[in-house]
């Protein structure tokens, strides 16, 4: 078969959230460190590129083998579409390309030593699990990287590129690890996509002399409307929720105004001659998911009818519908295999004009025998509000997870309950904080409204 054209699309893509690609390398300070070039700054491997693409689509459609290769001892054949690794840009127009001389200090600094995250794996108990403590290297949220795809096709594979430039533009391509809790999240700035058709003269000369350098000017037509994109095979549930008073989604340690804050980071922010830093604070996906995984499991159970003195283990990643939504580790009673999660919630950030931290609660700790305070019990704990509006995020759910009634039921019941207050989220929920009241829509219809249920 004579390839007559070339597909070719340069995409310029932001972190929407924070991106963990790791390089299997840890450090003295930190258990994994992300991928990085020969400068010492972040980029993407173009094979985590290719390998999140090519399994963003059903291995049932006959195009992917043609396109993506295959490794059929029979039939084999190499891949059709080459994928650039994707390459950190240092303002609105310049990219890190080879070996760079003069870097600006301050971008230099930060980015090789980028900021870590503390995880900490909860039993079904709500405490810690033995050796459960980690932490990762990530790079900052609105890091911004551009990379390229080029397909070697014919006329006849103009829908099958259409349909990868889509799936790249799409709310759930995520790359690296912790997709699932967050991470890795890409929101595409602009795509240059152009199609060469090799056997037309001018557009054969113009691949010809066609700079391949990410730094060169692009004549290619530009496209940027990612929020048109279908999200075809996701179920897109939308929650709106107004904070009762406070919550707090913890650092794990203080400042010089309280012993507990809230968790801040700093994101990147371009302009035409560099990046500035702007400390926001963050609501991580992973304390959200925690809370609605542990109400799934006790909603299956009710809908099931398995009670507390059944034999059989129904809680954590035991729970059919938890491990079915959220993913499961191998080596459990139910899962000899590990298999990813299918839900995908984003970290959210907020910047200091749109939530406050000042609010500072002073505790201390009563001796119950003299009914006064222990001595050296006295502590602080700093807490958010919103300033004005709501606090929303958005839900994918892969619709092979939700075949199960059940488990839909489940899930759909633990929205709702956040929704009317009943599943509060964030830390210190037991002192009245992170209480919610809301509304939540699947797919754009309303399945809960919390203020037309109390005005009934």
């Amino acid at each position: 078969m004579i390839h007559s054209h070339r597909y070719l699309a340069r995409f310029i893509v932001a972190a929407e959230t924070p991106l963990f690609v790791g390089s299997g390398i840890a450090s003295l300070m930190k258990d994994a460190l992300v991928q990085k070039d020969v400068n010492g700054l972040p980029m993407i491997a173009g094979t985590s590129l290719a390998g999140v693409l090519r399994h963003s689509f059903p291995s049932t459609d006959d195009w992917i083998e043609k396109v993506f290769g295959s490794s059929n001892a029979d039939k084999g054949s190499g891949s059709l579409l080459k994928v650039s690794s994707a390459y950190m840009l240092l303002n609105e127009d310049n990219v890190v390309e080879g070996v760079m001389e003069h870097l600006d200090n301050n971008i230099l600094s930060r980015y090789t030593n980028l900021p870590s995250r503390q995880h900490v794996k909860i039993t079904d108990k709500g405490v810690a699990k033995k050796a459960g403590l980690f932490d990762n290297e990530i790079v900052y949220k609105g890091t911004r990287f551009v990379f390229e795809l080029e397909l070697r096709g014919t006329d006849a594979d103009k829908p099958h590129w259409d349909k990868i430039i889509e799936q790249v533009q799409g709310p759930t391509f995520r790359i690296g690890s912790g997709t699932r809790n967050g991470y890795g999240s890409l929101k595409v700035m602009a795509v240059y996509n152009r199609i060469f058709d090799l056997q037309h003269g001018a557009d054969f000369k113009d691949y010809v002399n066609f700079d391949p350098s990410f730094n060169s000017g692009l004549k290619f037509t530009q496209v940027t409307h990612p929020e048109a994109v279908s999200i075809n095979g996701y179920t897109h549930y939308h929650l709106a929720l107004k904070p009762d008073l406070f919550f707090v989604f913890s650092e794990g340690f203080g400042d010089d105004d309280a012993d507990n804050k809230p968790l801040e980071e700093e994101v990147a922010v371009y302009n035409k001659e560099s990046i500035i830093f702007e400390k926001q604070t963050v609501i991580p996906a992973s304390s959200i998911k925690g809370a609605i995984s542990h109400r799934v499991a006790f909603h299956y159970n009710k809908i099931t009818e398995q009670y507390a003195d059944y034999s059989k283990g129904t809680v954590g990643s035991e729970s059919p519908a938890v491990s079915t939504l959220f993913g499961v580790e191998a080596g459990t009673k139910s899962q000899k295999d590990a298999q990813a999660g299918n839900v995908f919630i984003n970290d959210w950030y907020y910047s200091k004009h749109e939530i406050t931290n000042n609010k500072i609660f002073n505790h201390v700790a009563i001796d119950r025998f003299t009914g006064g305070a222990m001595d050296g019990a006295l502590f602080s704990e700093k807490v958010s509000n919103l300033k004005k509006g709501d606090f929303s995020f958005d839900i994918y759910v892969n619709i092979v997870a939700l075949k199960d009634v059940n488990v839909e039921i489940a899930f759909e019941n633990s929205l709702i309950d956040i929704c009317k207050g009943l599943l509060p989220l964030g830390g210190m929920t037991t002192k009245g904080h992170g209480m919610f009241t809301g509304s939540v829509t699947e797919n754009g219809k309303e399945l809960y409204n919390y203020e037309k249920q109390t005005a009934l």
